[in-house]
Formats: C-alpha cells, structure tokens, sequence
C-alpha cells in the first residue's frame, strides 16, 4: 500500500471481527515499525505489553465505554517511564504508536488509541507496579467489522498559518 493511501486509511475503529489473532510475524513487523520511530531522547525510554486472548476480555472488561475492544486481535499496551517535569518519554511513546499504528493500517488492519482509562487498574493487571511506569494508552489491533471513523478534521486553511500566528498561508 502506498504510502499516502495508508494515511488516508488511517482511521479509528471501534468494531473487530471477534475470534481472530496475530501472527507472531504478523507483532513482530509492527513492533519493529514502532521501534524505528524518531525520538526526541534516543533512549526509547518505554516498551509495549502484548495482550492477546483471555487477558483481552479482563482488559475489556475493566475499560468503561471501551469494551469493544474485547473482539480485538491484540491489544498493545503503551508503557512509559514518567519523569518528573519532563514529558520527552511520552512524546516519543507516541511517536513510536502512530507508526505501530500506521504499521497496522498498511497490513489492512485497524486499530485506535485509547488514553481514557483507569490506569491504575490496568496497571495492576498487566503487572506493572514500578511507580516510575505509566501504562499510557491502549491500542487495539485486529481485522475491522466497521468503517471507521477519522472524526472531525478541520480545514487546511484552519490549520495553516503563514510566518505569523492569525496570517493565513494562502494555497496556490
């Protein structure tokens, strides 16, 4: 898939096919995506938990408005180390996510990143106990039942501004 039609693809999808799975191939490729991401810090101060099978539905479970995500293929969980006054680390665990996440929307897979949970539950059930550690998000991987959904985008003008914040940047 080219690259711009994997961008335009890129949606949030809230529906999976139930009882499906990935490869260990298939984790393989869209970690090794993620780990080749830019960072701000060089260090990759943050790693990613695989949820797969039965821990899904307790992850589901416990993620009010979220559990949709119980047909998911796999879920990713974004762990990163909190430092105090410093917010690089989570930066570059989200760099890292968006090419996990571009990586699964080039395989014809969708996905969606989840941030709006109770932490500290997921956190205990994926064994993360270290209090420097944050699980920062969730993304939800598998084969979609949905269409997706990009949400509101504004305009290119909206978003564009020419060498001053309020000078539009005029498109010829």
């Amino acid at each position: 898939m080219e690259f711009f039609e994997v961008i335009i693809r890129n949606k949030r999808f809230k529906e999976f096919q139930p009882d499906q799975s990935l490869t260990s191939e298939q984790i393989k490729q869209l970690l090794a995506c993620a780990q080749l991401a830019p960072t701000l810090s060089d260090i990759q101060n943050y790693t990613f938990i695989i949820i797969d099978s039965d821990l899904i539905q307790e992850v589901a479970a416990k993620t009010e408005g979220f559990k949709w995500m119980k047909d998911a293929a796999a879920i990713f969980a974004v762990v990163v180390v909190e430092e105090e006054d410093d917010d690089v680390n989570i930066i570059d665990a989200i760099i890292s996510s968006s090419q996990l996440m571009m990586a699964a929307t080039a395989n014809n897979l969708g996905c969606n990143f989840i941030v709006d949970f109770d932490h500290d539950t997921i956190a205990r059930l994926l064994g993360v106990m270290d209090s420097r550690l944050t699980v920062m998000g969730l993304i939800p991987v598998g084969k979609t039942s949905d269409e997706g959904s990009q949400g509101y985008k504004r305009t290119l003008a909206e978003l564009s501004n020419h060498n001053k914040l309020g000078e539009p940047y005029i498109f010829e």
